[in-house]
């Protein structure tokens, strides 16, 4: 199942994480945002600067973002960014990267993160981290699947693979809303819980078949949207 239908092949060919300066977005008067995308799952966050940034779109290559993220790991220099119609340059310290822009337009991801959800779940990042970290164990190794089946104040964690071997977990959480039973790649969840380090984790979800929004409330201009599976 896939986000959106025009972004089956666009994000094929976009293998990149889009930059956007804005003055819109809720962070500030200022801001930059940056988003990814692969057609399962999406993650948006942003930032306020105190510098003014034209409104503008780029799309930097993944390959760029992931080494500009190694480096930026040993430094905590200010980083200036400077954004062309064919370049971007992140300069920092002694450190200056500079990498082409990949040629294309970012599908609408305004479209595909969910807003008006009133299935709601909180809990504990590493309560759920954990818990996933077990059931994977006993989720089949080509489809990763995890069921989630959510009740007032309870969510049960289920796994199982070919070999008719099966884990089951259940939390006690803050829920509320309809009973809901719906299944997720557990790999998509624990890449988010892994590299978020907020204390809490809020959900949101639709029905069995809609996305699921996941935010934290100590990172309140990070975003990550993620769909279902059917299991």
């Amino acid at each position: 199942m896939r986000l959106a239908d025009q972004y089956d092949a666009l994000l094929l060919d976009l293998d990149g994480v889009l930059f956007r300066g804005d003055e819109t977005v809720s962070s500030g008067p200022e801001a930059l945002a940056a988003l990814r995308a692969d057609g399962h799952r999406l993650a948006f966050a942003s930032m306020a600067l105190e510098a003014k940034l034209p409104r503008q779109e780029v799309i930097v290559p993944r390959k760029t973002v992931l080494e500009l993220a190694k480096l930026l790991s040993d430094s905590d220099a200010e980083v200036r960014i400077e954004l062309s119609s064919a370049q971007a340059s992140f300069a920092f310290g002694a450190v200056e990267l500079v990498s082409k822009l990949i040629d294309g337009k970012f599908p609408d991801y305004t479209r595909v993160i969910p807003v008006g959800h009133k299935n709601q779940l909180s809990l504990g990042r590493d309560v759920l981290r954990q818990a996933l970290m077990r059931a994977a164990i006993l989720s089949n190794e080509k489809f990763r699947g995890v069921r989630w089946v959510l009740t007032d104040g309870s969510l049960k964690i289920v796994s199982s693979n070919t070999e008719q071997e099966e884990a089951e977990e259940t939390l006690e959480v803050a829920y509320t809303g309809d009973a809901l039973d719906i299944g997720f790649n557990v790999n998509y969840l624990l890449d988010v819980l892994n590299n978020v380090a907020g204390s809490e984790v809020e959900c949101r979800f639709g029905d069995a078949a809609s996305s699921a929004l996941l935010s934290f409330p100590s990172e309140a201009e990070f975003k990550y949207v993620v769909m279902p599976m059917r299991i």
